[in-house]
């Protein structure tokens, strides 16, 4: 069974298969990418997803990159300004938050991607598809004192 739904409040619209846990989402012009994502989470109560594909446009972006070989590794966070296009974006969701990975062109064509971080505003679209894991439930958990969250079983 299909529900369509609109947040009126947050501008989001959404699809979703129930039969195959599939979420349509499309993002409008001024919403923030990352924090959507995580709103859509919470609200559906998708605890554990994966972020299938994503594509779209943004005024500005941040995100981060490792830039050591060390571990933990270091993090060089990267402010890019618009017009981005996204190329793809694709992760999981563990616990109602999202760890997103994202690949943009700038408008000289340059290749950027990382990890996405909050801030990154849509310019005229943004549509993706998550998968709800049913039974499955995901979590992020330290194995050691890095600070670096594992994902795992919860």
């Amino acid at each position: 069974m299909a529900v369509l739904a609109k947040e009126a409040e947050y501008n989001v619209e959404f699809l979703e298969d129930q039969d195959t846990g599939i979420v349509i989402v499309s993002l409008r012009p001024g919403d923030l990418l990352l924090e959507s994502i995580a709103e859509i989470a919470r609200r559906l109560e998708i605890h554990s997803g994966v972020v299938m594909s994503g594509i779209g446009s943004l005024t500005r972006a941040r995100i981060h990159t490792v830039s050591s070989n060390q571990y933990p590794p270091n993090n060089e966070f990267i402010d890019l300004a618009g017009p981005l296009e996204v190329v793809q974006f694709g992760g999981v969701i563990a616990s109602y938050e999202p760890h997103i990975h994202i690949s943009l062109w700038d408008h000289d064509k340059r290749f950027h991607g990382g990890h996405l971080e909050e801030g990154c505003e849509i310019l005229a679209l943004s549509e993706f598809s998550i998968h709800r894991l049913g039974r499955l439930r995901l979590g992020r958990h330290a194995i050691d004192p890095s600070g670096v969250m594992f994902l795992g079983g919860e």
